[in-house]
């Protein structure tokens, strides 16, 4: 067998790294048919600190990186092989020079692409995921659900403010500063941005005990189709949890999405948040990337 050799990325690999995505892309498709529709992959691989590894003088994988001051990121289209096992030498070349964070979004279901990015000490922090927009059955909610108004503010700060407070804790360990964040600020001009089209509060007993608000991601890369919207946050106060409040409210933001003629809604959640990672994937959201991580010593 040739030896595999490690070039620098660059436009001369540009055509057949891209043919690697359209390959994987194309069996991520095939497990994940809600997954964006794409027709330029060498335009989806991104400029950064990149390698590719060749064998008998045809390229075998590649690993492009963004990199910033404090992490190097793997994007959605920067990691495609048809021999996964050269990635890990790819990461060897390449990581003696990043910051100590190192992050790879990897197809979920592309075990064999997993497989080798777990060998290096990877580990699963996030995962991003999509459903149709089949309507959940009716809910059995004895509160009232209705759209936000700026006199919501300081509750909707709130849920905000909770989300990052359980996140800082055991087993998330986000290391998220509540203390530093102004969420009232952060959430005031909600009402003025129309990328985000609903927002609903969930009332009980006089109180606003949860919230759900949709958002018109950007289309135009690997994991965000056309006719798509996204459940960007959700929260419950901690008191109120089993009276279906969670449910009812995503109950009502996938019947807005149906109704309003959108195919799909994407969403994302942290591997160790126990109770998102539970409560998603049981209202039929299905994982589409992998965020893996690692923290260099």
């Amino acid at each position: 067998m040739a030896k595999l050799e490690i070039h620098p990325f660059s436009e001369e690999f540009r055509g057949e790294a891209a043919e690697l995505l359209a390959d994987r892309h194309a069996r991520h498709r095939a497990a994940e048919p809600l997954l964006a529709e794409v027709d330029d992959y060498a335009a989806q691989i991104p400029d950064g600190d990149g390698a590719v590894a060749t064998r008998g003088g045809s390229l075998v994988a590649y690993v492009v990186a963004v990199v910033g001051d404090e992490r190097a990121e793997v994007g959605l289209a920067g990691c495609a092989a048809s021999e996964p096992e050269a990635v890990r030498d790819l990461y060897a070349h390449l990581a003696p020079s990043w910051p100590r964070q190192h992050q790879a979004l990897i197809p979920a279901s592309d075990t064999s692409l997993i497989d080798p990015w777990f060998r290096l000490a990877f580990g699963c922090q996030f995962m991003t995921a999509v459903r149709d927009t089949t309507p959940l059955e009716p809910v059995a909610f004895a509160g009232t659900l209705r759209p936000s108004t700026p006199a919501d503010l300081d509750a909707v700060a709130g849920f905000d403010r909770l989300l990052w407070t359980h996140l800082s804790r055991s087993p998330s360990f986000s290391g998220l500063d509540v203390a530093a964040q102004d969420f009232e600020g952060e959430w005031s001009t909600l009402w003025e941005e129309p990328e985000f089209p609903f927002h609903a509060i969930a009332e009980l007993d006089g109180r606003v005990v949860g919230h759900i608000l949709l958002y018109h991601r950007p289309t135009g890369d690997l994991r965000v189709p056309e006719q798509s919207i996204d459940l960007a946050h959700a929260a419950t106060l901690e008191d109120v949890r089993g009276e279906g409040v969670g449910l009812a409210l995503a109950a009502h933001a996938i019947r807005w999405a149906h109704d309003q003629g959108y195919r799909s809604i994407t969403t994302d959640w942290r591997s160790p948040n126990l109770e998102a990672s539970r409560f998603w994937p049981r209202r039929g959201w299905r994982p589409t990337f992998l965020r893996m991580f690692r923290a260099v010593p």
